[in-house]
């Protein structure tokens, strides 16, 4: 980006943090947590963690090449990358359910982190900058440029250190998840009687806090964007915005789907032990 392509208030970039992409990031969070909380309650299988490290997948490989390219403006960076962090962190992976899957997962909260301590330390130095100041939103307007980034500097240095340990333990667990899984393969081809399978003794859980990450994170991204004026990102009209936004409106409807079809199941539980308690009363 040359200097002479600069403006302020900047500009902002459809492709990477447009309407339809943002509102879909928004509603797979929170689909994904309403998802953990029918799985726990229905005891039915959660996995829609897959699309959602996809789309992350995906929005990441965007950032990381518009920062390569030095296309994008560090007040455009640190909200996306907030919330795509905030995304994996409250995002269910289970590690016995598809390696690749959890392999994917890791390598995204790995590569994340290290995004995010690359930027506060050293990446927003080397972006363009169009505007005398940036702002950010910490329970008030501040700028990214003073204490804020020392802030994040430290943050990020914790957030490394808690994702080593939690990327480690994740690859072990994968590790010993594949090995006990063929063990219990050669118990049954064997004819032997396998243990129980992971499924049953690990659902994943859910909690309160996983909204109040979500929530603080859409606070977070919405108040960056309206108080340093990025414009062009606040529509649907672009065609490349419909495809996250439709697809995470159809995962939510899915889970509607899910809870739906768990209650009717419930329900006609219920009126079959009603019925045999009447036949055995007569």
């Amino acid at each position: 980006m040359n200097s002479t392509d600069l403006h302020c208030p900047v500009n902002g970039d459809s492709d990477l943090y447009g309407l339809g992409i943002r509102i879909g990031i928004y509603i797979q969070m929170m689909t994904v947590q309403l998802s953990g909380l029918a799985s726990a309650i229905f005891k039915t299988e959660d996995t829609l963690g897959q699309g959602t490290i996809i789309l992350v997948l995906a929005t990441g490989i965007v950032l990381i090449r518009e920062l390569r390219d030095k296309t994008v403006e560090a007040v455009e960076v640190f909200p996306i990358l907030t919330l795509l962090l905030a995304q994996v962190g409250v995002c269910r992976v289970p590690y016995w359910k598809g390696q690749t899957t959890a392999l994917i997962y890791t390598f995204e909260v790995g590569g994340l982190i290290a995004l995010f301590a690359w930027f506060w330390w050293h990446g927003m130095d080397t972006l363009p900058r169009a505007c005398h100041d940036d702002k950010a939103f910490f329970f008030a307007k501040v700028s990214i440029w003073h204490w804020f980034r020392t802030l994040n500097k430290v943050g990020s240095v914790f957030a490394i250190i808690g994702g080593v340990v939690s990327v480690i333990f994740y690859l072990a667990a994968i590790i010993l998840f594949t090995f006990v899984r063929a063990a219990n393969f050669v118990q049954r081809f064997r004819g032997e009687e396998g243990g129980r399978s992971k499924e049953e003794e690990n659902p994943m859980g859910f909690g309160p806090i996983d909204f109040l990450v979500n929530i603080g994170a859409i606070v977070y991204v919405e108040l960056a964007l309206k108080w340093n004026n990025i414009s062009g990102v606040h529509s649907l009209v672009a065609p490349g915005q419909f495809m996250p936004f439709f697809i995470a409106l159809a995962q939510l409807l899915s889970v509607f789907y899910g809870v739906g079809k768990g209650l009717m199941s419930l329900a006609a539980d219920e009126d079959g032990d009603s019925d045999s308690e009447f036949g055995k009363a007569s």
